[in-house]
């Protein structure tokens, strides 16, 4: 692959300092090789290379020529001098790299992806940011950042060689002093820090989302994040160690907003797919979740392990902003659209310890083929088939499947759900939506859903207000993970979305409309709230069944009864009393409770021997 000549402009020109600079280094180079006796029948690739150490990371960068086509690049490393005749016995910490390392693809819209609004020729592409307010580096030199383990922790040395594409085994010559270092780097396993992209005097700074819940936004396929911090990724974050990621994280209001982009460097151009957005570009999107851990050579990706790197990445993020701005560790919530919202599903399903609440909107739960569409081919090219294995000891299509996850984690308090889909989406299939509706209702999972006749762009227009209000980050902010409340079930105010089919089910409605919670008691041998009603009262009376869901103190055993009853604030009294017994995952739940008036009831549990007092009012015991 031709190396940024249609973005290097100025380099074009005969004789600019840049070329002048290289020629000058590589005539160093010969002449240290004259000098010292060896005749070489070729120099490196790689010369002047040079590094520091910063925050657990060994920072290492090379020049490279012009128009260095054909070879990739591996970077080693050794606790003694590296020289051709121990080379095969250092350890190679990245491998398969193509040369240019030090730019910053993201500026480039023929890497990145997405188009900017420049013509071509007023794209200016740079260098990496890799010091706080520090110049750009060079563009079209190389850059390796490697993650120091304790078995690279303290003083190393590093060289950068060559290799022929196709010929692995067949690298070029190391020359101490231009693409080996004669002098180690000494560095610790220590946090890593990410790079603060803009001015020093804008960064906010430590603790500055001091006990505020933390939002974090993910971003349509079609979209972007943020760009404030830069991070080069230790080996379990990408297929290969140092791969480049950028996010945002800022205060916004009363909390801490958290914009990733999810974009990954292949090292390789991707003709070979079928999704529009990720064709011709070496920077793909992961829809995120992650891609063949091969994905680098095509040739190999039959081989290949497919690996949640993209998972892996916003974990990532959600910890370190946790840890640096102070946030609340039981406040944590996500939302997104299309793409986004099948992030909601993909990663925090599956980190009910993070999340407290999702907000997916138009968003995917089953990969696979059905009436309506296909959504497995938006993630099938980065994995190569969505039946090979991933890190999880499953294939891709089972780990993403959300209806099998839930019913699979019944005893698991999974984030509340608050979601919308349109029925016909041609982009996200209708089919498999119901099927998830059915399945979080019977694991008595925290659900408001919404679904009405639009598309993939005019879903969320046509959604009533409240369910738009609930899908905001404020209204989420409620939830906690270390706080209680009800789950609502078999509403008698439900809709029905049908079996997912054309024909089946009512072309627009909601579950758990309507439904509202306050003052919830979780308590050893109690557990209350005060279930209301917020739409019109010609909905009234229903019925709606009740479980208590994220108990703290209310903990149950399997088999163990429960008193139940309900206060009614119109009848004032008692509309029913119930025995439950817990089921093996200590979840009880109240059957056909009466809502009557907007004012709602009250449920009180208690367990058999606590001496339970039924129909008491808020206060009186309740």
């Amino acid at each position: 692959m031709a190396k940024l000549h249609l973005t290097l402009n100025r380099r074009r020109v005969q004789g600019d300092p840049i070329t002048m600079r290289r020629l000058s280094s590589l005539l160093v180079v010969l002449a240290i090789m004259t000098l010292a006796g060896c005749a070489m029948a070729q120099t490196p690739e790689a010369t002047n290379l040079r590094g520091f150490y910063r925050a657990g990371q060994v920072f290492l960068q090379w020049d490279e020529p012009e128009a260095l086509e054909g070879v990739r690049l591996r970077v080693l490393t050794s606790d003694a001098p590296i020289t051709d005749a121990n080379a095969a016995d250092a350890l190679i910490l990245g491998d398969y790299m193509l040369p240019g390392s030090s730019t910053d693809w993201w500026l480039n819209p023929e890497t990145y992806g997405k188009p900017l609004d420049v013509r071509p020729e007023e794209v200016v592409v740079d260098g990496w940011i890799i010091e706080e307010g520090g110049e750009r580096l060079e563009p079209g030199n190389g850059l390796f950042v490697h993650t120091v383990t304790a078995e690279t922790a303290g003083p190393r040395y590093y060289a950068v060689v060559s290799w022929p594409e196709g010929a692995v085994g067949e690298i070029g010559p190391v020359v101490p002093g231009a693409n080996a270092l004669t002098e180690p780097i000494a560095g610790e396993v220590a946090p890593i820090e990410p790079i603060w992209q803009n001015e020093p005097a804008a960064k906010p700074g430590l603790g500055a989302g001091a006990e505020m819940p933390l939002d974090l936004s993910l971003h349509a396929k079609t979209g972007r994040g943020g760009m404030d911090w830069l991070v080069f990724g230790p080996a379990e974050l990408g297929w290969r160690e140092s791969l480049p990621f950028k996010f945002g994280a800022s205060v916004a209001g009363e909390a801490v907003r958290v914009a990733p982009t999810d974009r990954h460097w292949i090292d390789r151009m991707f003709p070979e797919g079928n999704d529009l957005c990720q064709r011709l570009t070496p920077a793909i999107h992961s829809f995120w979740a992650g891609y063949n851990d091969h994905i680098y050579d095509p040739a190999l990706m039959d081989q290949g392990v497919c690996v949640m790197f993209g998972e892996r990445q916003v974990l990532w993020i959600v910890d370190w902003v946790q840890d640096y701005f102070g946030t609340d560790p039981m406040r944590t919530y996500a939302s997104g659209g299309s793409m986004g919202g099948c992030a909601s599903f993909n990663i925090a399903f599956r980190h009910p310890e993070v999340f407290a609440a999702i907000a997916p909107l138009v968003g995917i739960t089953t990969y696979a083929a059905g009436e309506g569409g296909n959504s497995e081919v938006r993630i099938n090219d980065i994995m190569r088939s969505l039946d090979l294995p991933t890190d999880h000891d499953m294939t891709v299509r089972e780990w993403l499947d959300a209806s099998r996850f839930v019913r699979d984690h019944e005893g698991d308090a999974l984030p509340f759900v608050i979601m919308a889909n349109g029925r016909n989406d041609t982009s996200i299939p209708w089919w498999m939506t119901p099927p998830f509706y059915a399945a979080m209702q019977e694991s008595r999972q925290g659900l408001i859903a919404a679904w009405n006749e639009g598309q993939h762009s005019t879903t969320q227009g046509l959604l009533p207000d409240d369910i738009r209000e609930r899908m905001a980050f404020d209204w989420m902010h409620r939830f906690a993970l270390d706080q209680s409340y009800p789950v609502f079930t078999n509403s008698s105010a439900n809709e029905d979305p049908g079996d997912g089919t054309a024909a089946s089910g009512d072309p627009e409605g909601c579950i758990n409309r309507g439904l509202d919670w306050q003052d919830v008691v979780d308590e050893r041998d109690r557990w209350a709230a005060t279930v209301t009603w917020y739409l019109s009262d010609t909905e009234l009376p229903l019925r709606v069944d009740v479980t208590p869901r994220r108990v703290q103190n209310f903990i149950l055993k399997p088999g163990e009864k429960v008193d139940a009853d309900v206060y009614c604030f119109v009848c004032k009294g008692s509309v029913g009393s119930q025995v439950l017994t817990a089921n093996q995952h200590g979840l009880v739940t109240f059957s056909g409770m009466k809502i009557l008036g907007p004012a709602g009831a009250r449920i009180t549990l208690k367990r058999a021997n606590a001496n339970a007092q039924p129909g008491l009012p808020p206060g009186g015991g309740g």
